[in-house]
Order: structure tokens, then sequence, then C-alpha cells
């Protein structure tokens, strides 16, 4: 399995916070699309300026379950939860059971769309229980970091195509918060590893505030 490297460099002349988040997967529920909130992947709280920090991961993806106090909307961060590793390649997919104690079944390959991964949801459980679904991704963590969050709904069935893709931001959060991707005052930086021999990623703030990207 390949492994991926994005490295931030802070030549800005200032103290900055970063973020790092996913293109959203296409995700359908029962044939049609809806709303996917896109979180914050990865987090670096204040370089100072011509420092660094880096994340390196692989190609691997999750299922993820978790809760939620409201509905989902920017500023709103996911509470516990559960992860389970899928397999696009195989079409695997998932059943949630929301009763207690919630989470995922055992994987099913060959059950999703091809080039996507499935959850399907159980008839126990409401709105009130504030369940969300999503993709997450690795980290430096040993625990999986949520990149993509939709609304849970009972009975019914989701399939996640994921798009490998990545973007760099100036702004302070949480990992695995919903955040506003339009908001962003700067462009920012994009991350596409997509037919490149090239394993790692250098992103560069400069003096005048914009992103450059290096592959090496």
């Amino acid at each position: 399995m390949a492994t991926y490297t994005i490295e931030v460099l802070n030549n800005s002349g200032f103290p900055k916070s970063y973020v790092i988040f996913s293109a959203l997967p296409k995700v359908t529920k029962s044939g049609e699309g809806f709303d996917v909130f896109t979180n914050a992947w990865v987090t670096f709280n204040s370089i100072g300026h011509n420092g660094f920090d880096m994340v390196t991961y692989d190609d691997s993806i999750d299922a993820y379950w978790g809760t939620i106090p409201e509905g989902l909307a920017p500023g709103i961060i996911v509470g516990s939860g559960g992860f389970v590793p899928v397999d696009t390649t195989i079409e695997d997919g998932v059943s949630f059971n929301g009763s207690t104690p919630a989470g995922f079944s055992s994987v099913t390959p060959r059950v999703a769309t091809s080039g996507s991964f499935q959850i399907k949801a159980e008839s126990d459980f409401d709105a009130s229980n504030g369940y969300v679904f999503g993709m997450a991704k690795p980290t430096n963590s040993p625990i999986p970091s949520p990149v993509a969050t939709f609304t849970a709904e009972p009975n019914d069935t989701f399939e996640v195509i994921p798009v490998v893709k990545f973007f760099v931001s100036t702004g302070s959060f949480t990992q695995g918060e919903i955040i506003d991707v339009e908001s962003f005052a700067t462009t920012p930086a994009e991350i596409d590893f997509t037919g490149r021999a090239q394993t790692k990623a250098i992103v560069i703030q400069n003096s005048k505030g914009s992103f450059t990207v290096k592959y090496v």
C-alpha cells in the first residue's frame, strides 16, 4: 500500500494555523445525492515563521459513525463513534445498528456499487439519536480522522465513492470539526498525487499569503 506525506511550510512571516481537508466523496442515498459536509481532517496549530509540520498517511479508507448534539453545520464537532476499514476495490459494505450498543456489523464484500463502499442503516434509531455517517482517513494518530460527514437516516442505504484529493488552507480548527470551505479568504493549496511518481507534497505559504505546492 502506497504511503504519502503532506508537509506544510510557513514562510508567511507570521505564526499561522493550518487545516488539511479532503475533496468531498460522491455520496448517494437510495441512488439520490444529498448534502455532505467537510471535516477538518488534519490540523496544525500555530506554526511559527519558517516552521513546518507534516502528516503521513496511506490509501486506506474507513467507514465511520458518530454522534452530534445538533444538526450538521460548520463548527459542529463529531462526538464519540466508531470506525471500520473498508475496501472500495471489492465494494465492501457494512450495516449500522443504532440500538445500544450502537455500531457497525462485520464487513461484507461485493455489496456496494463499483468503486464505492456501502453503509446500510437499520431501522432501530431515529433523528433524536443524532447519528451521523461518513468517511475517514488515517493520520499520524492510530485513530482515523473524519474527512466527510452526512446525516444518518434509518432504514436507508448509502453509497460512498471517495475522491483522492486534498487541500490546505489557513485557519484554526479542531480535528473532525465541520468546516465551511467556501469561507476561506485565501485560495487553498490543492494536493493530488494521481498519476505522479512522487509521494510527498510540500505546501509553502509565502509572504504574500498565497500557496505553492512542490512534489518531491
